[in-house]
């Protein structure tokens, strides 16, 4: 009987590697140090390492920079085991455990990993408790969104889904409002009132939203703009209505 090979993940980077010892979420087989270059943030993360009887591997620089050349690898990469995703329905008992007013995030159709990784990290950043992507037509959880969340893809629950219209609707049986962000939205963003759970659903870009996931959603947000360019990519309007929801929950929790 063979045994099937169990499959790494490679993640780089101090940042990245430090937060996915932190957390603990998943195994790492080994890290690999490039000699030469141990900074004290590096050395934090060997005793990480050791305490944890995790194995280090020491590479020359040559060696090591011929092995991570293409990444962004500030001398240390590590083998981890693959992220570990939740079904929609934990994803969502999980996120009223977090929050009496939780926010999600729906993905669709974002494609770029950079873009995947950096929308990850401004929602762990700016208190969503829970991201959804399809299984199809987005971006896988690779190592590159690894690198660009900083590590925030960690402690971001995530679940992904083989169907986005049926997903919005066990999310509003279970109390969540849908609000899709897009140029022309019926709504400011800064108009809405965050005061119920809510689903935000981000488009892809250039597509946007597909249109029947849009006809799905109970309110169309808009970011008021000024300038010759009238739009932000996925990830910076993101962070721009991530940051809006979290303001209004502050001003809520100070009020009490």
């Amino acid at each position: 009987m063979m045994i099937k090979p169990v499959e790494q993940y490679l993640i780089f980077g101090i940042n990245s590697v430090k937060e996915a010892l932190l957390a603990s979420n998943r195994r790492c087989y080994r890290l690999i140090v490039e000699q030469g270059n141990i900074s004290p943030r590096i050395q934090t993360i060997i005793e990480m390492a050791k305490e944890k009887l995790i194995p280090i591997e020491p590479k020359t620089k040559s060696s090591f920079q011929k092995k991570f050349e293409k990444q962004v690898h500030q001398g240390i990469a590590g083998y981890f085991s693959d992220i570990v995703t939740l079904g929609l329905e934990k994803l969502i008992e999980k996120a009223f455990e977090n929050s009496a007013l939780p926010t999600l995030v729906i993905l669709d159709g974002i494609q770029d990993p950079q873009n995947l990784g950096a929308i990850i990290r401004s929602a762990e950043t700016l208190g969503i408790q829970g991201m959804i992507l399809s299984k199809h037509g987005t971006s896988s959880l690779t190592e590159t969104v690894a690198k660009c969340s900083s590590g925030a893809i960690e402690y971001l629950p995530i679940s992904r889904v083989n169907n986005l219209v049926r997903c919005v609707g066990q999310l509003k049986e279970a109390g969540f409002w849908i609000a899709g962000v897009v140029p022309d939205g019926e709504t400011l963003c800064h108009h809405y009132q965050f005061n119920t759970p809510v689903a935000l659903v981000i488009g892809g870009e250039g597509k946007g939203i597909r249109p029947l996931l849009k006809k799905s959603c109970d309110v169309t947000l808009a970011i008021p703009m000024k300038g010759q360019v009238q739009s932000l990519n996925a990830a910076s309007a993101s962070a721009v209505v991530f940051y809006e929801n979290l303001r209004q929950k502050k001003m809520q929790d100070n009020k009490k």
